[in-house]
Parts: structure tokens; C-alpha cells; sequence
């Protein structure tokens, strides 16, 4: 007897997941954010999402072999995505218990190992107690910012922020806070505000180290090719 394949049943799981009705609000602000924030991909299949992917920044760091935590993971597509590009480890913090179920089951369905999801307030202090050599923050400063210190001081070697919308305050809004915690820093691409028909608004990804030997170490230039792989494929560590 041939075993049951349990995978049409689970993307039908994801599918209807995605198709609900429902909104997360912030652990801060209560800013809501739907559950089509991220587009996911289901084997060959990418859903729809507010936000497309960052290959193309994602590609210029180096992630073999690094620790990796995703802040505000949302439905982990960024933490599943460094893995494909060889870190060994990702952790995924995220608030809303909902946005966990969604990630782990996507997890399942693509046969993704060694990232793991965690229901996480990263606007608390005592979430943070492990060290980290890649830590990335896309789109999320609004809720880190007083702990700075802390979360780079877990940081062994890049943190990568994404900002918010950038409204000419790039370097007095997010560049500046960061210069006395981790001094060397590569603007690495702009990225748009969101899928948004006729919205031309823009996010800045920069990464900071405290050394520029780090940031020739951990980066890719932009003329390097990455690592050939699939969206959704695991390399070994």
C-alpha cells in the first residue's frame, strides 16, 4: 500500500490561510498588516503578497554557514530565503501567533530544515538572549529602535536594515542611530514601498558591521554572482 501523500491537502491548508479575512496588529501602535504581506512560494507557485522578494539584495550576503535571526518574520519567506543561501541556523521572531502557524506549515509543504519560528515580542528586551552573526530587520526600526544597543550587541557581524518610507531622512533617521554601535555601513539597494499601484514610494536596505574587513568578508559585490539555487531550496550548511 502506497502511503497517502499528504501535500494537495496541506497547500490547500496554506491557500485558504492566506485567502482569510484576517489582520494582525503590532505589538506597538497596533499598526495592522494583512496576511498577504509576504508572497510566498508554495513549491513552483508564488502567491501574491504587498511585498515582493529580495533576491536581489539577499544575494550579496554571504550567509554560509552563519546564525540568522528574521525580526517581525512575518510569514518567514526572508528567513527561509537565507537558508536557501546556505546559512545554517534561522531563527524567525514574530508576534502574531497566526503568522507562526502559516510559516511552519509553508515550512512543511517546502521541505525546509533548520528554520524555526518563534511567537516573539521584539519590542521586549527579554527576547533577546542569544548571539547571532547575521541579524536582519526589514522594515521593522519602528519597533527596535530603543534597543539598538541590545540587538547589535548580539550581533557578530551584519545586521541589514530595511528602512520604512523614505522621505529624504535616510541618513538622520536610520544611518545616524546606528554609527556608534556598528560604524561601517554599505547601502546595498532601494526597494519598493509596496505593491501598490501608482505608489512610487521607496525603502533603503543598508547593511552595518563594525569593521569594513566584515563587510568585505559577509558581502557579495554587486557584479559577483551568488551561489545558483532555487527560491525554496535548502542548501546544505
Amino acid at each position: 500500500m502506497d502511503a497517502p501523500d499528504l501535500k494537495p491537502g496541506l497547500r490547500e491548508l496554506i491557500l485558504r490561510a492566506l485567502d482569510d479575512p484576517y489582520q494582525s496588529h503590532s505589538c506597538q501602535d497596533e499598526i495592522p498588516t494583512d496576511n498577504h504581506y509576504q508572497s510566498i512560494t508554495l513549491g513552483a507557485e508564488t502567491t501574491p503578497g504587498f511585498r515582493s522578494v529580495r533576491d536581489d539584495v539577499l544575494d550579496r550576503i554571504v550567509f554560509d554557514g552563519k546564525r540568522v535571526l528574521d525580526l517581525g518574520s512575518n510569514l518567514g519567506e526572508l528567513s527561509r530565503a537565507a537558508r536557501s543561501r546556505g546559512a545554517a541556523l534561522v531563527d524567525g521572531f514574530e508576534y502574531d501567533p497566526y503568522f507562526v502557524e502559516v510559516s511552519n506549515s509553508v515550512n512543511a509543504y517546502n521541505g525546509v530544515t533548520r528554520v524555526s519560528f518563534f511567537e516573539r515580542d521584539i519590542t521586549s528586551p527579554a527576547t533577546f538572549t542569544e548571539r547571532y552573526d547575521i541579524v536582519l530587520a526589514f522594515s521593522v526600526f519602528v519597533y527596535i529602535e530603543p534597543l539598538l544597543p541590545l540587538v547589535t550587541g548580539l550581533t557578530n557581524e551584519l545586521f541589514v536594515l530595511e528602512t520604512h518610507r523614505l522621505e529624504d531622512n535616510l541618513q538622520e533617521r536610520y544611518v545616524q542611530p546606528l554609527l556608534d554601535l556598528m560604524p561601517c555601513h554599505r547601502r546595498l539597494g532601494d526597494s519598493e514601498w509596496g505593491l501598490v499601484e501608482g505608489d512610487s514610494g521607496s525603502r533603503a536596505v543598508i547593511v552595518f558591521a563594525r569593521s569594513e574587513e566584515t563587510l568585505d568578508r559577509c558581502l557579495r559585490r554587486a557584479t559577483e554572482s551568488a551561489p545558483s539555487r532555487r527560491r525554496g531550496e535548502v542548501r546544505a550548511a
